[in-house]
């Protein structure tokens, strides 16, 4: 299994549903010494989970041979202190069925009623 932790919640994975991997420069970014310079996206059966960092390629060993068990963000200023390990700024998780966000959503208070008293 793989969790990724968010502010909210954690989500994990089977490695066996894990079709695949991607790794490229994060497009949103335009100054890479203040955003996420890189994106690295998983896409399982289930959901689509897109990491937001710098330093992702370090992560692709351990990817290959499933030997990561937890993802989570970490504050850059931190992992400026070791260069040698990759820093997950943002951890975006869409799953494919989107009543499981539904069952975490804040209840909406009931809309006013359209009749008017008289």
């Amino acid at each position: 299994m793989i969790q990724f932790v968010g502010k909210r919640m954690t989500w994990c994975f089977d490695w066996l549903v894990l079709n695949y991997a991607v790794l490229k420069a994060n497009p949103d970014c335009h100054d890479p010494k203040i955003e996420p310079a890189q994106e690295l996206i998983f896409y399982f059966h289930a959901a689509k989970v897109t990491l937001l960092g710098w330093r992702l390629d370090l992560m692709l060993d351990d990817i290959a041979t499933h030997s990561i068990t937890r993802i989570w963000t970490l504050e850059r200023e931190a992992a400026l202190q070791n260069m040698e390990v990759a820093c997950v700024s943002e951890i975006f998780v869409l799953p494919y069925d989107d009543n499981v966000l539904a069952e975490h959503a804040p209840e909406e208070p009931p809309a006013p009623s359209q009749q008017t008293q008289p």
